[in-house]
């Protein structure tokens, strides 16, 4: 997997890849695969990509949806032989450290680990987006241990505590989709013109994708 310097990042987002080759749009509009990164076709949000592989999953077996911003692979699908490794891994029979009560062994993070990960993300919580102290910082698996990711540096973000707790070892594309539903929900509950509503609503939904 490449990684993408500033410049680069500055014009991509959502991809989908299988590490050597990306799916991008040919002058027919047709997908079609390119091993150059700046030609891959940008998604605006996580769900689209999904929504693409899982329409034509003959065409991206083995491809994956990555983030060129954070450099974290956001969503794969996974394989019968990883889909057996994570039930045994949630039943304790794999490599995960586990404690006596069954529950995951983290690592521990020094400070100075704890800051380089709080400067990355210019101490903003990367859930709710909210500037944070140091001191209110919770890490956060990007992609939870449950669901296979790694307990290193490389998949931890900067959170505060409540949406840390609140996200729990959800995927990040469902806490996107719970996010969205509470929203809206809550929205509306408050707004009392059902019509204001339904125009507003139909507005985030075009949005959004």
């Amino acid at each position: 997997m490449a990684v993408l310097n500033r410049k680069e990042v500055d014009i991509m987002a959502i991809v989908i890849t299988n590490g050597n080759y990306y799916i991008y749009l040919n002058q027919n509009g047709k997908h079609r695969k390119t091993k150059d990164i700046t030609q891959a076709l940008q998604y605006s949000t996580i769900k689209e990509a999904i929504r693409y592989i899982n329409h034509a999953p003959i065409k991206t077996d083995g491809y994956y949806v990555y983030d060129t911003f954070t450099n974290h692979v956001v969503w794969k699908r996974l394989t019968p032989e990883e889909k057996i490794e994570l039930q045994e891994q949630k039943n304790g029979i794999g490599n995960v450290k586990r404690r006596n009560n069954g529950r995951i062994k983290r690592k521990r993070y020094s400070q100075a680990t704890r800051k380089l990960i709080y400067n990355k993300y210019d101490g903003r919580c990367q859930l709710c987006g909210r500037k944070i102290l140091f001191s209110e910082m919770s890490l956060d698996h990007h992609i939870a241990l449950s669901m296979g990711g790694v307990d290193d540096v490389s998949n931890l973000e900067c959170t505060c505590l409540p949406c840390n707790q609140f996200k729990s070892n959800i995927a990040p594309e469902l806490f996107e989709d719970r996010i969205n539903d509470i929203f809206m929900y809550q929205m509306e509950k408050k707004i009392k013109q059902p019509w204001k509503w339904k125009a507003v609503h139909k507005l985030i939904l075009s949005c959004i994708g």
